[in-house]
């Protein structure tokens, strides 16, 4: 089938035109493709870059925790360190309260020994019963106080553990972060993780994250190492006023026994003294006895002689049998030595009675005497050779 020319022409501009209108579409598409190409690439790079940003920003912001953790952590663990210290001493002041507590309670055992008269309720006594208590007191105190100690400890060890693990999480943070901000495009470990971006990772929001480790934080300020300060200054305080007021318990007690052992001396020396005079007496008394007993005898050959006498006189005879003055005077020399044999007989019998009191009373003081010398034996050798020092040796608490 043959054209005309002007089919011919008409076929040349239409493959001029269709050449021209797909070069330019092409042009167009090669010109929108190198556009859109650099605009995408220039928004994955700054996307890329703001992420390694972000990453960076992220692995500041958890470098900053890690540190405070860490410093916080480090002051725990250092404030743990020095309330166990505190224990050790507040374990060691309860261990010395055995030591007064085991001397009084000696002391009690031995004026249990105490004799007669002396074994009286006094003032020592008084003042042993006082220290006693004071002492089983304060060692409750302790025992309590020691108790909030270990409490402490274990809240401290709870606290460390909260951190420790916080730390965990925030160096596995890190290395994971470190290890995203250091990836590039020609990293070999590089892949396609289909669907990833549909998995919801997220366990907390930035608030919530730095929240969680503030609160972790400011805990272990608060309720652990400010409580453990101020558990170690009542720990502190407890063990000297304990130290304090347990010795001026020991002091008055030995200030009692002082005046007792004084008071127990004085009557001590006035029963030898007593004693002495006692015996004096008594050897005095006996030698007046003796005299008695002389003066009594010494009567006999006078009364024999008067008596005699009016015998003989009776056998006068008759009107010689004259009541004349002799007799009247024999008869008043016996009448006057019968009474005088009775008024020395009679004081004689008040002598030996008198001895006897005094002997009785020799016998009590010398009784005596052996109490107050048992008595001071126990307070003065046995009781306070062992007070002489107040035994309770404590370090006082360090507080920082």
């Amino acid at each position: 089938m043959s054209h005309t020319h002007e089919e011919w022409t008409e076929s040349n501009l239409n493959h001029y035109q269709g050449a021209h209108s797909s070069r330019t579409k092409s042009e167009r598409i090669r010109n929108e493709a190198d556009t859109l190409m650099a605009n995408c690439a220039s928004k994955t790079q700054r996307s890329q870059q703001e992420i390694s940003t972000r990453l960076g920003s992220r692995i500041e912001d958890c470098n900053s925790w890690r540190a405070d953790l860490q410093t916080e952590l480090d002051n725990n663990i250092r404030e743990n360190g020095l309330l166990k210290e505190t224990k050790s001493e507040l374990e060691h002041a309860i261990a010395e309260t055995e030591r007064p507590l085991r001397i009084n309670n000696e002391c009690i055992k031995n004026r249990e020994a105490r004799i007669s008269i002396d074994l009286v309720k006094d003032e020592v006594e008084n003042s042993l019963e006082r220290e006693v208590e004071n002492i089983k007191t304060y060692q409750q105190r302790m025992q309590k106080m020691l108790a909030k100690v270990n409490q402490q400890i274990e809240t401290n060890h709870s606290m460390q553990d909260k951190l420790h693990g916080d730390l965990e999480h925030k160096d596995m943070a890190l290395e994971i972060d470190r290890d995203c901000h250091e990836m590039h495009n020609d990293a070999i470990d590089i892949k396609h993780h289909d669907g990833i971006e549909e998995e919801d990772v997220s366990g907390s929001v930035p608030q919530s994250w730095a929240k969680f480790s503030k609160n972790n934080v400011e805990e272990s300020q608060g309720a652990g190492r400010s409580s453990t300060r101020q558990l170690r200054y009542d720990v502190n305080n407890l063990i000297n006023n304990a130290a304090s007021d347990m010795s001026v318990h020991w002091n008055k007690t030995n200030r009692a026994f002082t005046d007792r052992i004084s008071e127990a001396q004085d009557a001590h020396r006035n029963l030898k003294s007593n004693l002495i005079l006692t015996k004096n007496e008594i050897a005095e008394q006996e030698r007046y006895i003796e005299r008695l007993k002389s003066n009594i005898a010494a009567k006999d050959p006078p009364l024999r002689v008067a008596q005699t006498r009016l015998k003989k006189r009776t056998r006068r005879p008759e009107v010689e049998a004259c009541n004349d003055q002799p007799h009247n005077k024999l008869l008043e020399e016996v009448a006057e030595i019968a009474q005088s044999i009775k008024l020395l007989e009679d004081k004689l019998a008040e002598a030996n009675e008198a001895l006897s009191d005094l002997l009785r009373n020799k016998q009590r003081l010398e009784k005596d005497i052996k109490v107050k010398k048992n008595s001071l034996l126990i307070d003065q050798q046995k009781c306070m050779s062992m007070r002489r020092s107040f035994p309770y040796n404590v370090v006082a608490t360090r507080y920082y």
